[in-house]
């Protein structure tokens, strides 16, 4: 029941990487050095508001370590090769099952 949408999802968070390659690698490319979009670019590009409520909230937690340094960590990751790998693991995960053996025409 959830394996559509999980498929869905990951094509389109691969989809989204693939993307994000082929622009940092023209950016590179017109650039003559290597640049490489961060997570954290894309979500202040996309809602930057968003980003600023997150920090707020993780930094109000009991764990000091949870935005730094994880949630930097996290954010400052190249979000081209995020997509692609949170992309393959959701269309991993949304596979559908072999058939176990002698099972081959049963439902």
């Amino acid at each position: 029941m959830l394996r559509f949408p999980l498929r869905l999802l990951g094509f389109l968070l691969m989809a989204a990487g693939f993307v994000l390659v082929v622009i940092d690698g023209t950016r590179s490319i017109a650039g003559q050095r290597l640049i490489v979009t961060s997570l954290a670019e894309v979500w202040r590009s996309i809602h930057a508001e968003s980003l600023t409520r997150v920090e707020t909230v993780l930094r109000a937690q009991e764990p000091d370590w949870l935005w730094d340094p994880a949630a930097l960590t996290v954010i400052g990751w190249p979000a081209a090769a995020a997509g692609l790998i949170l992309g393959a693991l959701l269309m991993w995960v949304g596979r559908s099952r072999r058939p176990q053996i002698g099972m081959v025409g049963r439902r």
